[in-house]
């Protein structure tokens, strides 16, 4: 996923990936904020906004709301090899699924490979030293 794509892009990316029956259902509405634009996630008959920031939309924020729509059936992950690069990668599987991979593996090694999505996670807005200090962190760099 590049830093460029469209916030309702990112939402038909997963969507691919998804069984009909477990698709994001939103709506993109123009609004007269500075972003331009409003995506709305429906789910169980409620329709409510991605919180985005009044000047802008982010990556960020809608791949958290994509993480919180999906839950608790579905994780999304942030895939740590990515990490630095302007282009993100992120997969998508059933809870049920990484908890196998995580009795297979451990807990912690998936966690550093594939970093779940959080509600506090910071991944395309991070900026350079953020990065490098990651990396370094990690032994990566």
């Amino acid at each position: 996923m590049d830093w460029r794509d469209f916030d309702e892009s990112i939402i038909e990316y997963f969507n691919k990936k998804l069984p009909d029956e477990d698709k994001i259902q939103f709506e993109c509405v123009e609004t007269e904020k500075e972003r331009g634009v409003d995506i709305f996630m429906k789910k169980n008959g409620v329709s409510a906004p991605i919180p985005y920031a009044d000047d802008c939309t982010d990556r960020d924020t809608t791949l958290r709301s994509i993480q919180e729509y999906l839950s608790p059936q579905y994780q999304l992950r942030w895939y740590m090899g990515s990490l630095g690069s302007d282009t993100l990668a992120f997969c998508i599987y059933p809870t049920s699924e990484w908890e196998q991979i995580e009795q297979e593996f451990g807990a912690e090694k998936v966690a550093y490979y594939f970093a779940p999505v959080q509600a506090n996670s910071v991944m395309f807005e991070m900026d350079m030293n953020e990065v490098f200090a990651l990396l370094e962190q990690r032994g990566d760099a």
